[in-house]
């Protein structure tokens, strides 16, 4: 495992907080606590971890980090709060934002978001692909963006040629460790001239009776209407066109929520850049038809969503949503 030292929140712990901890510590991690002096505390959770009381968490925190982290990189605080958030990027470790207990995850940003408290395992468990085997395909990135950006700019035919090969030295790296054909790689990752920009993908938000409207792919997962923005339409044109095309319905798209860099809040990491563009809109007529793409639509609390499409949209974009609609005036989040 990436992390073996995890750092709670008191005020995060989940009402089985003794049973967490105890399966962490029977794993082997060591968890600690950080917990205010003002905090009324269970004595018993002292046997699964251990327990940093503090008058102020920032001080309280370095404190705790100096005496008892050697390696930062394996450390992971879960926490609900801005300020954590906060202390967690000072400090130079990860954090991940407990969403059961937040009261907002705006303008919060966390290298991991969990639903529930059992999702600490999931991501305990995927940790060290995320940061060692995945690591070649980020490279890969970067010099497939060198190599195209070289073949536009450069004026000399050598050092064009030179890019040429960088580019196509990324596209034999995502092909070897991927299992990709040469051929499919190089049609879909390196297929473009000019200075690389991302992508946008459009994702609309629709709400009825405190529900938001997800429809089914083939699949059999999740997801909210959407899709590619063609190049000769507008965000917000779009964004009505894929509502249409995916759910049937006639919609007015009424407010920006958010906008974010995929690769940051959605997975598996694609080997070039997506901007995730978050739309709020409203339903003025129209019935769902099934169609080549989807299967199926649907209302769904957010506390009762289906399996979800994850590398299209999770149950964190869907809480952000979620908090864009029931806030009366709205800042746009993007990251």
């Amino acid at each position: 495992m990436h992390y073996s030292h995890i750092i709670f929140d008191y005020e995060c712990l989940p009402d089985n907080a003794g049973l967490l901890l105890q399966q962490l510590k029977q794993q082997n991690y060591r968890v600690g606590l950080l917990c205010s002096e003002n905090v009324q505390r269970d004595p018993a959770l002292s046997q699964y971890a251990e327990v940093m009381y503090f008058d102020d968490k920032e001080n309280g925190m370095a404190g705790y980090l100096s005496q008892t982290v050697k390696e930062k990189t394996k450390t992971l605080w879960i926490g609900a709060s801005g300020e954590s958030a906060c202390l967690a990027s000072e400090s130079g470790i990860d954090f991940a934002l407990a969403l059961w207990c937040c009261r907002s995850v705006k303008h919060i940003y966390a290298n991991h978001y969990l639903n529930l408290p059992d999702d600490i395992f999931m991501i305990l468990k995927q940790k060290s692909t995320e940061s060692d085997e995945m690591r070649w395909l980020k490279w890969a990135v970067e010099l497939q963006f060198i190599g195209q950006t070289g073949c536009h700019y450069s004026q000399d035919v050598y050092d064009r040629e030179r890019f040429e090969r960088i580019r196509q030295l990324s596209a034999e790296i995502v092909s070897q460790y991927s299992g990709l054909p040469m051929a499919h790689v190089s049609s879909v990752f390196c297929n473009e001239t000019g200075f690389q920009t991302p992508k946008l993908d459009c994702r609309a938000a629709i709400f009825d009776e405190d529900k938001i409207l997800l429809v089914k792919e083939n699949s059999g997962e999740w997801s909210l209407p959407g899709g590619w923005v063609d190049v000769n339409q507008s965000i917000r044109a779009n964004t009505v066109k894929e509502v249409k095309e995916e759910a049937g319905l006639d919609v007015i798209a009424t407010r920006l929520i958010a906008l974010q860099d995929r690769n940051l809040h959605n997975t598996p990491i694609y080997a070039y850049g997506i901007c995730k563009v978050f739309v709020q809109c409203e339903v003025i007529g129209g019935h769902f038809v099934a169609n080549s793409e989807t299967i199926e639509s649907g209302w769904f609390s957010q506390e009762q969503l289906p399996e979800l499409s994850e590398d299209k949209t999770t149950a964190q974009q869907i809480a952000l949503c979620f908090e864009a609609y029931h806030a009366e005036y709205w800042q746009p989040v993007f990251d």
